[in-house]
């Protein structure tokens, strides 16, 4: 298989689970009327509320919200990247888990943020006062390509992707709720280097607008490809961007600018 078809999915998510669910689910089946075989939500996709509430909303990653994913990839035969979730975590502070459902309704292993939005931008934020870092890098092996995880303000630590990378991913997942401020001056160029310094391709799918967290979105979901060059991009609205992406790129790419073999450090 040289050629797929893959989607970004940018919502504007609140706090009713129910009304994300059934938005997403609109945006997996265009997704897969478009012949989509990789489809990844954006961050807190199936809930995006006051902070505060998110240990009362928490769930384990085969709860309700991973099980109607699983129920949409069986559905249409399709890969469904679950963008985040926030997971049971015992008696602490969840995590910010994404993982991957396989057609057949399988799971990867889950994958735990491990950079923390801890910032004084955009009227300040501290996520790690209600989340949990995780510390796994995580890949996965889809039969037509390896994809490497991670979650939004991951993207600002070229070191993930360098790991992810050399064990073998050629496809980087960055489900965002970047925030309106950082949005228009960072996010292009560090979804873009992740790409290009790594010759890999990369799915970013953001959250958009003013989400029920009560801070404003970047939007502009992007689809990039191992040369840096953008193969799709979303406005500020929500829906679906789609691109082809041509696996013998990576080869080609990595080939003709064999990176890898030249580091000495």
């Amino acid at each position: 298989m040289d050629t797929i078809s893959v989607a970004a999915v940018q919502l504007t998510s609140s706090s009713d689970k129910k009304e994300n669910c059934q938005k997403a689910a609109r945006y997996v089946q265009k997704a897969a009327e478009a012949q989509c075989r990789l489809v990844v939500l954006p961050e807190h996709w199936e809930w995006l509320g006051p902070p505060k509430e998110k240990p009362k909303i928490a769930e384990p990653v085969e709860g309700p919200s991973i099980q109607f994913l699983q129920e949409l990839a069986k559905k249409y035969q399709i890969f469904v990247v679950s963008g985040s979730i926030a997971e049971k975590n015992g008696e602490k502070q969840p995590f910010n888990t994404s993982v991957l459902v396989h057609p057949d309704g399988g799971l990867s292993k889950p994958y735990r943020k491990i950079h923390l939005f801890d910032t004084e931008v955009a009227g300040g934020h501290k996520e790690s006062q209600f989340t949990c870092p995780g510390s796994e890098v995580v890949i996965e092996n889809i039969g037509w390509a390896t994809v490497g995880f991670s979650i939004c303000y991951d993207v600002r630590f070229p070191e993930l992707y360098r790991q992810l990378a050399s064990n073998g991913a050629g496809i980087f997942l960055i489900p965002a709720n970047f925030t309106a401020l950082t949005g228009p001056p960072h996010w292009e160029v560090l979804v873009r280097a992740r790409a290009i310094e790594n010759q890999c391709f990369v799915i970013a799918a953001d959250q958009t607008g003013m989400t029920g967290a009560g801070w404003e979105a970047h939007g502009h979901s992007m689809i990039v490809d191992p040369w840096g060059e953008v193969l799709a991009m979303a406005g500020r609205e929500e829906g679906i961007i789609t691109a082809k992406l041509d696996l013998n790129k990576l080869t080609e790419v990595r080939q003709k600018m064999p990176v890898q073999s030249h580091r000495r450090l």
